[in-house]
Formats: structure tokens, C-alpha cells, sequence
């Protein structure tokens, strides 16, 4: 089975002719990791120079090739292009809870589109009508 996580991160550069030129500049090295990860994500925004990606309920380890192509997408992004604005963010929450962020995002910019939230969320049965034990008094 494995320790499995819920993980997105976003990539944002300056303007779209920077971002398509990055994409193609990484799909140029002709490694297959890389192009796989690319491939994963999501960068046809025609209004905003993202390039996106989430999964859920991955098995999410550094030493993964596939992991490994991802996080070289976002450090690229910056050494390569941080004077046209490359920045990231990326976000790791696992099955316990614990979260991982790791950012290159002096002013916060990126929080608007990746950020964690804790929810809780039930699944009670449904307790038939006029069946319920809470009285008028404890509904109010």
C-alpha cells in the first residue's frame, strides 16, 4: 500500500508567451519524465501564465523518476526563468495530515491558487422522520 498524499502546485511566469516557451524549452530535453510530467499538467490558460497540477491519493516519494520530473518543472521554472517572473508553489498534504510546502514565492502571489483547508465531513445515517431524540428546546 504505502504512505499516499494529496499534492498540486502551480508555476507562474510573467506573461503566456513565457510560460508556452518554458513548456517547450522542457519538452525539448526529450526526457521521458519530463514530458510525462508536462503532460500531467495543465497549461492552456489563455488568460493567466500557469501552469497547474494536482493529484489525489498518490504514492508521492522523492526518489520516484515521475516525482523526481515534477519537481524539476518548478525549480527549472525559477532557474530559468525567474527574471520573467518563474516562481511555484507546491503543496503536499498525506493521509495522516501532515502537510509539505515547498515555494519559491516571495510575495505571496500564489496562495490564491494553492493553499490547504482541514474540512470535516460526515457520513451519518439518516435518522427517520419524527424519529429524531433532539427536542425543540436543544433543536433552538
Amino acid at each position: 500500500m504505502g504512505y499516499r498524499s494529496d499534492v498540486a502546485y502551480v508555476i507562474k511566469f510573467d506573461d503566456i508567451e513565457t510560460r508556452d516557451n518554458f513548456v517547450t524549452l522542457m519538452l525539448a530535453k526529450n526526457d521521458k519524465h519530463i514530458t510525462e510530467a508536462i503532460n500531467e499538467c495543465e497549461y492552456g490558460y489563455k488568460d493567466d501564465p500557469i501552469i497547474t497540477f494536482e493529484a489525489t491519493d498518490v504514492k508521492w516519494y522523492d526518489s520516484f523518476d515521475d516525482v523526481k520530473a515534477h519537481h524539476a518543472l518548478m525549480h527549472d521554472a525559477v532557474e530559468i526563468y525567474k527574471e520573467k517572473g518563474g516562481k511555484y508553489r507546491f503543496i503536499s498534504v498525506g493521509e495522516d495530515g501532515a502537510e509539505e510546502c515547498d515555494e519559491d514565492d516571495d510575495d505571496g502571489d500564489l496562495w490564491d491558487y494553492v493553499t490547504t483547508r482541514h474540512e470535516i465531513h460526515t457520513s451519518f445515517p439518516n435518522v427517520p422522520l419524527g424519529a429524531s431524540t433532539l427536542t425543540t428546546e436543544t433543536q433552538e
